[in-house]
């Protein structure tokens, strides 16, 4: 340097640059190195150490991935030391970030650290996040984005970047990672500042949705999730929440997911509704508790459980019959599950030939043994129900016309005390007087 300041010819341009690029270094530390320039530093005034000289040593001597302070901490330190722009020194120094992620030598307390300094430049913060996010699995990427809220190193320029990336990684992830993550994201709740917990909850929720409705509307992901999965998620996704069910589409594809998608095909209406109200056994009860089902369950759902002809009806066998009436435990859902599908195939059933279906019934009751009214019967006592206000009602000033269904009539007349199920009372007073007075009627005419 000195000789090259003696000759003064514009034709000789060497620099720091040319000398370290040539120069094998081996009993110096980096610190070292730069600890020697700095007392000598007077003698190189007209040459200044400068950006791409620390670049390049960096790359040569990278600090020791066992060291107690953080390698970016201490770049810092040296750019300042030596009179250089951090910023400038990071606008170059990415291409050994990115190798430095691939060989993890770095913390993430130290990346995340690093990530805080330089967030204010959008630009330069977008390019080190795509080598870290392009260097590091999904994992590490989920723990980055829970280390980053507890933390406060959280805003617009980190989210800008951060969110999409994960969302794209996240969505292959099978259910089984994803629980872990929401998992890790409730424990991590508790340790984030209050003002920050409600902008991490929205956070949260987006990325469920986004996770949850892909793995639901695409083929590939859809036909493996299991009802029991389904569930896991549906819990985890209300725990992490702070918006109405019913304004989630991911919550509700869930609900119909883990309730009348699974496992339904190729069996017959009997077995398919026995699978629901299994289902609906180890549904959440908070969640039915909350909300009523009515406001929940589309009757657009319930299709494959219809049963839309008597010769179907017929096969709902006594032990199946049984299990629906004992294990639905008085839940709401349940009873309001039971009373659409009655309601709905009844409509569809009874479209024509009303006695015949109606005597058909009849005999099913006394095949199932449900013939004898029981006040805690309530599925027998809304199925009566809902036979009564589609076919009775109609008839009542025209009894003689129906078929013999004593077992229906006698029912209908006991169930009047049921406080379990609504019905009406006074329409089956009314009914039960006009057959009085009509069969008083053909006695008089006798």
């Amino acid at each position: 340097m000195q000789a090259l300041k003696a000759i003064n010819d514009s034709r000789y341009h060497l620099q720091w640059i040319d000398i370290v690029s040539k120069v094998k270094i081996t009993n110096l530390s980096l610190d070292q190195f730069i600890q020697a320039y700095q007392n000598y530093k007077e003698a190189f005034v007209e040459f200044p150490f400068d950006t791409p000289v620390l670049v390049n040593l960096i790359q040569r001597m990278h600090p020791s991935k066992h060291a107690k302070e953080s390698p970016f901490k201490t770049f810092v330190q040296w750019n300042h030391s030596l009179n250089l722009d951090p910023t400038l020194f990071f606008e170059q120094y990415h291409s050994i970030f990115s190798h430095g992620i691939k060989n993890r030598l770095y913390e993430m307390k130290d990346i995340a650290e690093l990530f805080t300094w330089i967030k204010s430049k959008d630009q330069l913060f977008g390019q080190y996040f795509y080598n870290y996010s392009s260097n590091v699995n999904t994992d590490d990427l989920w723990d980055m984005f829970l280390y980053l809220y507890k933390t406060s190193a959280i805003d617009n320029v980190v989210r800008k970047y951060l969110i999409p990336v994960l969302n794209k990684k996240i969505v292959s992830v099978n259910v089984v990672t994803f629980l872990r993550y929401a998992k890790s994201a409730k424990t991590c709740l508790g340790g984030i500042k209050p003002e920050l917990q409600s902008h991490f909850i929205n956070l949260f929720e987006k990325i469920f949705d986004n996770y949850v409705i892909n793995r639901i509307t695409n083929p590939y992901y859809s036909y493996q999730l299991l009802g029991s999965e389904c569930v896991d998620l549906l819990q985890v996704g209300l725990e992490i929440s702070s918006t109405d069910l019913l304004e989630r589409r991911s919550c509700l594809f869930l609900v119909r997911k883990s309730l009348f998608e699974i496992e339904n095909r190729q069996k017959t209406n009997a077995q398919k509704l026995k699978t629901l109200f299994q289902a609906l056994k180890s549904f959440d009860e908070k969640l039915c508790e909350t909300y009523p089902a009515e406001r929940i369950i589309k009757d657009e759902w319930l299709q494959d459980l219809l049963i839309t002809h008597i010769s179907i009806w017929l096969k709902l066998d006594q032990e199946t019959y049984k299990y629906l009436c004992e294990n639905h435990k008085n839940n709401s859902w349940a009873i309001y599950l039971w009373s659409t599908i009655v309601q709905l195939s009844l409509s569809k059933m009874l479209n024509n030939n009303h006695t015949e279906i109606l005597f058909q019934i009849n005999n099913w009751m006394k095949d199932v043994k449900r013939d004898i009214y029981h006040p805690t019967d309530v599925f027998t006592i809304i199925l009566v129900n809902k036979v009564f206000e589609l076919v009775l009602a109609k008839y009542s000033k025209l009894i003689l016309v129906l078929p013999n269904i004593d077992t229906i009539i006698n029912f209908t007349i006991s169930m009047r005390e049921n406080t379990l199920v609504k019905i009406d009372v006074d329409e089956i007073n009314n009914f039960i007087d006009n057959g009085k007075e009509i069969v008083h009627e053909v006695f008089r005419l006798q």
